[in-house]
């Protein structure tokens, strides 16, 4: 994947899928959190939170890792977790197998105003 054109992101709106030992997405490291870091697609933008995790979750910038908490994210942004590099794109490469088998389990509506998330 080169580019933002290669990753539909509207069959993913409103669903939230958890990075971590134990999440949708399996973070291979002793260093990541059971539930590390959560990404979610809100109006066709990638939010991404770090969920309270040990280690912290981490974007990497002008080669510098700067610990990150919650935002907007580009698809090509690489971040860090678990002392593992990952670029958003393909991590929502990995969540979009759970689109396809149709799983309502990471359906979620996303309240900006108060920040909470409910389960759809």
């Amino acid at each position: 994947m080169k580019n933002n054109q290669s990753l539909n992101l509207a069959p993913m709106e409103g669903r939230t899928f958890i990075l971590g030992r134990e999440g949708h997405i399996y973070i291979d490291s002793t260093t990541a959190s059971k539930h590390h870091a959560e990404i979610r697609i809100v109006e066709g933008k990638i939010y991404l939170r770090d969920l309270d995790s040990t280690n912290g979750t981490f974007l990497v910038k002008n080669k510098k890792l700067v610990k990150f908490e919650e935002g907007y994210v580009n698809p090509l942004q690489p971040i860090v977790i678990g002392g593992r590099t990952f670029i958003i794109q393909k991590l929502l490469a990995i969540a979009s197998d759970f689109v396809a088998m149709d799983s309502n389990e990471t359906l979620v509506e996303f309240d900006h105003r108060n920040q909470r998330r409910r389960k759809a």
